[in-house]
């Protein structure tokens, strides 16, 4: 018999800006894709008041699924963050994500 509940858990660790060290859960599949759906940029030289509010919101929800039930705003996020840093951090989510569909349990 296959046990899902035997797969071990694994966090993307990192510190944010004020010091806080968050463990990054792996998404749900409804907000993977969500995330994905909302982190698309057509074209980075033109960025729409929407595509910026999108990334943003991305990283909301990446950021507010953790270990720590540490919650991340939006507001916060645009506060505290700018375009590189909230690109970047995709970018790496996103390699994340992907080496753990890729790996073996």
């Amino acid at each position: 018999m296959y046990d899902m509940t035997k797969l071990k858990m694994r966090y993307f660790t990192i510190k944010l800006k004020n010091g806080k060290i968050i463990d990054v859960e792996p998404p749900k599949m409804k907000v993977l894709r969500k995330i994905a759906v909302l982190s698309e940029i057509k074209n980075n030289d033109e960025l729409s008041k929407e595509d910026i509010q999108n990334l943003i919101e991305a990283v909301s929800l990446a950021f507010s699924k953790n270990k720590q039930n540490y919650k991340m705003t939006i507001e916060k996020i645009e506060e505290d963050y700018d375009i590189i840093e909230i690109v970047d951090f995709l970018k790496e989510y996103f390699n994340w994500v992907n080496n753990i569909q890729n790996s073996k349990n």
